[in-house]
Formats: structure tokens, sequence, C-alpha cells
């Protein structure tokens, strides 16, 4: 039995319900036969207006929604699923809506916004769909915060174990310790560091072993602090992806919504 998803929920029920919806706004649109020319004037085009202002709407009203967890009125996977196939429908009955006339005026630009809000819900669903299992996985049943604290954990002991040491090793373990998760907040998108300085002192400690087999717990114990790194610079890296994509998506999304106003207003006003 193949369980419940975002994409087969109920048996593609919203799915067959957006497809439904852009095959009967595209035969409508076929059949229509206006005065002059398709355009957002015509009563089918007020009609395919009217649908899809209130998907609009409706869609944004998922971000509320996911937030009230104690809300009763179907559940989140079902409301995502609507949201991700009820979105690919709009753009069919939007497109249709304009008759097909993109201009330099807030009507387009409301169609634009809203082409771009659906792009951007693609790459977010991309995001949602592979980064929560990839952050799970790159963790390893631990969390940011326990890594975190691991990695203090062996700069202590590391410190410790130092002191035995010459002035060469003493300076590359509190080097290494110096240096965080990332140097600066551009390392985030990259996911790695340029210059890692626990890195180096990994390579030096190895070469250094040969001659001075004491080292060896210390280099345990900066190969572990590395793996360590490694773990929360892929973590955080995936999430940076996440938090940006939201930076895009949440202002995509208000935007459309004051050009959507601003395209109504304007058209119950000078039409």
């Amino acid at each position: 039995m193949i369980q419940d998803n975002l994409f087969n929920y109920k048996h593609f029920v919203f799915l067959k319900l957006a497809v439904a919806l852009a095959l009967i706004s595209g035969i409508a649109y076929l059949i229509h036969t206006p005065a002059i020319t398709a355009n957002g004037g015509t009563w089918l085009g007020y009609t395919l207006g009217t649908v899809g202002a209130l998907l609009i709407v409706w869609l944004m009203w998922l971000g509320v929604r996911k937030r009230q967890y104690s809300n009763e009125t179907g559940n989140l996977r079902a409301w995502v699923s609507a949201h991700i196939y009820l979105g690919l429908a709009l753009t069919v009955v939007a497109t249709l809506h304009t008759g097909f006339q993109i201009g330099w005026n807030v009507h387009s630009l409301a169609y634009v916004l809203m082409m771009a809000t659906i792009a951007s819900g693609g790459w977010g669903l991309t995001l949602y769909v592979q980064g929560p299992k990839a952050m799970s996985d790159v963790l390893n049943r631990q969390s940011p915060e326990e890594l975190a604290s691991l990695v203090e954990q062996l700069d202590r002991e590391a410190a410790k174990a130092s002191k035995q040491a010459d002035q060469a090793v003493q300076t590359l373990v509190a080097a290494s310790a110096g240096q965080g998760v990332f140097n600066q907040r551009t390392d985030a998108w990259r996911g790695h560091v340029s210059a890692c300085l626990t890195d180096n002192c990994v390579n030096q400690l190895q070469q250094a072993l040969q001659a001075n087999p004491e080292l060896a717990d210390l280099y345990r114990n900066q190969v572990q602090r590395l793996r360590a790194l490694k773990q929360l610079r892929r973590y955080y890296h995936l999430r940076f992806w996440m938090d940006l994509w939201l930076s895009v998506h949440v202002p995509l999304s208000f935007g459309l919504l004051a050009a959507l106003l601003a395209h109504v207003l304007s058209v119950f006003i000078y039409w």
C-alpha cells in the first residue's frame, strides 16, 4: 500500500481537480467568441479573473494555516498538496484571463508577480522535499546544538593535550579552535570554508605523527573536530538556502497581493 504524500494525496485528488479546472478554463476560452479580442474585460475574462483572484488569496492562506496546528479544517498534507496542484492550475487560469495581452501596466505587473511567485514556489518545493531529509542525514541523529557542544568539548581537550607539545603544535591547535563553523556569512551559500584551519591542523599533525607518535590523541581530536564542523557546515548550508527561499517567496507573495488589489481596484474604478 502506497502511503499518502504531498503528490499522491487521496489518489491524486488535487491533481485531478487542478487538471479539471485547467481543462474547463481552456475549453471555455476556445469556444468563447468575444466581440473584439480575448481580454480580461469580457464575461469570460471576469470569470477567470475572479477564479484566479480567489485562488491567489486561498493559496496565500497556506502560510497562515501552517502555523495553526490546532486547526481541524483538514490536515496539513492535504493543504500543501492542494497548494502545489492548484498553484500550477492558476498559471493556466490567469494566463487565459489575460487573453495573452501583456503590457506595461499594473494588470501585467500582477500577472508577472504571480508567475514569479509560482516559479519560486517550485524552487521551494524542491528544497523542502529534499532539504529536511538531507539535513537529518547529515546530522546523523544529533542536533546542531549537540554538535556545537561537541566541538567546544573537543577544543577544551585539545587545549589541555597540546600543553605537552611544542609551540608550533600549540599554535596550530589554537588557530583551529579559534575558527567557527564559517568564517563569514557568504561561506554559508558555498557550504565550505576556503581556508579551514582545522583541516590544516589535521594535515600538519598527520605529517608530524611520523616523528612524534605522542601526537596521535591530538590528531584524533582534530579529526573528530573536522568531522563535526563538516556536518555543521553542510547543515547550515542547506538551511541557508531554505531561509533564502523564504526571503524571496514571502515578499513576492505579498507583492503579488498588493498588485492584485491594485489590479482589481483599477478595473472597478476606471473600467
